[in-house]
């Protein structure tokens, strides 16, 4: 007895959308439950945070690499947003200034120096805006190939 059909979809126009939405919704819900989840585990755990986060991290860092994948094989930046150095630049900014504050926040509860946790702030801060300004800039180099790829293919048909 086979329970599941291949093929043809059971679902009509609408349901199928609505399916779609449910599905990134809760992508997306996971996706920021388990970032708020590895966030207060480090604040509870503290040094020996490493230790219980592994497989939270696994997961986390591999549900990102497989949207970043797909969308640039697909050929999709955004929904919304155009892709230019000046977007990641601002994308990076913010990305370094939550993680300064983050980091910050972390520092002062494990060590109790506002020294150290200001320190600590400039250095993440610039670390996470260069390294997030160089991922999204090499993936926009590789989506615009990818782009420039599937448009010349669909004119080409």
């Amino acid at each position: 007895m086979k329970l599941f059909k291949k093929g043809k979809s059971q679902l009509d126009e609408m349901q199928e959308q609505n399916l779609r939405k449910l599905e990134s919704w809760g992508f997306w819900l996971t996706w920021g439950a388990l970032l708020l989840s590895i966030m207060i585990q480090m604040l509870i755990y503290k040094e020996e945070a490493g230790k219980y986060l592994k497989g939270e991290w696994i997961v986390f860092m591999a549900s990102n690499l497989y949207m970043v994948i797909g969308c640039v094989r697909l050929g999709i930046w955004s929904r919304r947003g155009i892709p230019s150095f000046k977007s990641l630049c601002l994308i990076s900014l913010l990305a370094g200034l939550v993680t300064g504050i983050f980091v910050a926040v972390y520092n002062y509860l494990i060590y109790g120096d506002v020294l150290t946790a200001l320190a600590t702030v400039i250095l993440a801060s610039l670390f996470t805006f260069g390294l997030c300004l160089l991922v999204l800039v090499v993936s926009m180099s590789a989506y615009k190939k990818r782009r420039q790829k599937l448009d010349s293919e669909g004119d080409e048909k």
